[in-house]
């Protein structure tokens, strides 16, 4: 990977030298201009299936958790085929834990979905809330008579797979390697147990484990969707997976060198944060995913291409520039970003000096910041660099304007990879989410080890917090 040149953001001297007025955030380079993005790779003919003996250490094992015990059941299978258009190479495992439950509803961000309208007469059923009982069955557009389903494909339950290639084939030839029936996919130590299991049977010098389900960053509810919490959401259970109970679960598995989230919202400051002692790097999107989530075909096309050369910037890099490659054509807006735990514990110590010189400043101005930085859906995530960028922008205090600087040279240094984004409406979002809401201070965010190790909780029940003056109109004078 090319190494980023942070000098030309820097321009520390010129921050000490320049008198405050002079200092102005837009004279330097654009943050596009300096992230450094991974080439994209063309694509490769597909290696031969893995050999027989499994057993033998691998350079790589990539483990799947796809929870689809909810509206995103139907998907289990579409990204398992998109796994099997180039399938593992020879010195790669793809190894999956696949949950599918029966008649699931269909994944509709935007509402409108069969469980959105009364059919039959009867009341609407919150979403997910599959299947309405005034149906009686299946809605009457998902009946299809006579229609003949692949017996691949046609199952519901948890499964183990060992992933082959099988080209452009609708069906499942992967290799099914276990029926677990009934499992808690919403428990962490499923979870945790499930990367224990592949590491002993299928073990490789190292691990990327990806997350597939729904996500809500670093927060226990979704407040478009109450039912979706955290990630890996089973409705069947109620059951879900809270931040710091990943944490927990890859470090009961013994750690892994990639973990990257297949679900909304979870390339966050705090997520991250929570897993830098049990994963080197975090991959994910800070909005909301469409509901096809990766392109697996994308993201393997590249991991064949660099077959020689995986280290881990490079595979994920290939994570995120497959989404990219994905959703470009399309014209969706999307983000990707691989970032780098190694580096947050000093990043946040320097973002603890920035947040001390910023809660001197004008709330008003701050808050003016916080509603133009680019957001993200649902989760009261903002671009902590946008920002930060705008902050820069708005405060006369060159200490600030420095220390700003510090802050991002940490970031794009030691901790960003890979940043990519489709379409226009994320082009100023660079790579990592932060809780910044605009009204209230959740408590709950105390749990977090971003929150007990560092100081953005308390700018942020600082930044919420009205001041005394501003609530009630003064008392008229007796």
């Amino acid at each position: 990977m090319k190494k980023v040149d942070i000098s030309k953001l820097l321009l520390a001297s010129a921050f000490l030298a320049a008198p405050a007025a002079a200092l102005d955030f837009d004279s330097l380079p654009s943050v596009k201009d300096i992230v450094s993005q991974a080439r994209t790779a063309e694509v490769s003919a597909p290696l031969p299936a893995l050999p027989a003996d499994t057993k033998a250490v691998k350079e790589w094992t990539i483990m799947v958790f796809m929870n689809g015990k909810n509206n995103l059941s139907s998907y289990v299978i579409k990204d398992m085929n998109e796994m099997e258009v180039f399938g593992p190479t020879d010195n790669i495992n793809i190894i999956t834990q696949a949950a599918r439950m029966k008649e699931a509803a269909p994944y509709n961000p935007g509402g409108g979905g069969y469980d959105d309208y009364p059919w039959g007469g009867g009341p609407v059923v919150p979403h997910p809330g599959w299947p309405n009982p005034y149906w009686g069955g299946l809605p009457p557009m998902l009946n299809k008579a006579g229609e003949t389903k692949d017996a691949s494909t046609d199952w519901v339950g948890v499964r183990r797979y060992l992933v082959t290639k099988d080209g452009d084939n609708s069906a499942l030839s992967s290799t099914m390697l276990s029926d677990l029936g009934t499992v808690d996919m919403g428990d962490y130590k499923q979870l945790a147990e499930f990367g224990k299991w592949v590491k002993a049977n299928y073990p490789a010098k190292k691990y990327m484990l990806i997350g597939w389900n729904h996500g809500s960053g670093w927060e226990k509810s979704l407040h478009l969707f109450p039912s979706v919490k955290g990630i890996s959401y089973d409705d069947e259970t109620n059951n879900h997976i809270s931040t710091p109970q990943l944490a927990q679960a890859i470090r009961e598995m013994g750690g892994v060198d990639i973990y990257a989230s297949d679900a909304c919202l979870m390339q966050m400051a705090e997520v991250a944060y929570e897993l830098k002692d049990t994963a080197k790097i975090t991959v994910g999107s800070e909005e909301n995913e469409p509901g096809d989530g990766w392109g697996y075909n994308e993201f393997l096309s590249r991991v064949h291409s660099n077959q020689t050369n995986l280290t881990p910037d490079v595979m994920a890099a290939a994570a995120v520039q497959g989404y990219k490659a994905f959703y470009a054509p399309k014209g969706t807006a999307t983000t990707q970003s691989a970032i780098r735990t190694s580096g947050l514990v000093a990043f946040r110590a320097l973002l603890d000096q920035w947040v001390d010189m910023v809660m001197k400043e004008d709330k008003a101005m701050l808050n003016e910041a916080r509603g133009a930085a680019v957001g993200f859906g649902g989760a009261e995530s903002k671009d902590l660099t946008n920002f930060m960028e705008l902050v820069h922008g708005k405060t006369k205090s060159a200490a600030l304007k420095s220390q700003t600087v510090k802050v991002m040279d940490q970031f794009y240094k030691k901790v960003l990879i890979d940043n990519a984004t489709t379409g226009d409406k994320f082009k100023n979002a660079y790579g990592l989410g932060i809780y910044l809401p605009g009204y209230s201070f959740d408590a709950n965010y105390n749990e977090l080890a971003w929150a007990k190790d560092g100081k953005w909780d308390e700018f942020q029940k600082w930044l919420t917090t009205k001041d005394a003056g501003t609530q009630t109109a003064a008392a008229p004078a007796q």
